[in-house]
């Protein structure tokens, strides 16, 4: 197994203690939750709406497409939210220092 050098464990150390400041700052990650769950379902609303009541049309595609990209940018934030909640505080729990 080889030898972790001074720069890798630095960078460790540098990993370890923002997550565990990210892991007390609760009403951060709590924000970050619903900021992302209130843009993925708006991202849904807007796929809905477009599917439901415009034309087929480029213009639909479009809308869509824009839904879409809200689905996605709300999910990553609300997930990283919610392992905020719920993962860090576990690894702040069983954390050995």
């Amino acid at each position: 197994m080889p030898v972790p050098t001074p720069d890798e464990q630095q960078s460790k150390k540098n990993l370890k203690s923002w997550l565990l400041k990210r892991a007390e700052n609760h009403r951060a990650n709590l924000l970050l939750l619903i900021i992302g769950a209130g843009v993925f379902f708006s991202g849904v609303g807007i796929i809905f709406w477009a599917d439901t009541y415009m034309p087929v049309s480029m213009q639909q595609e479009l809308a869509g497409l824009a839904g879409m990209v809200l689905v996605v940018g709300g999910g990553i934030t609300a997930l990283i939210g919610y392992l905020g909640l719920s993962l860090l505080r576990l690894f702040k729990f069983f954390n050995d220092e």
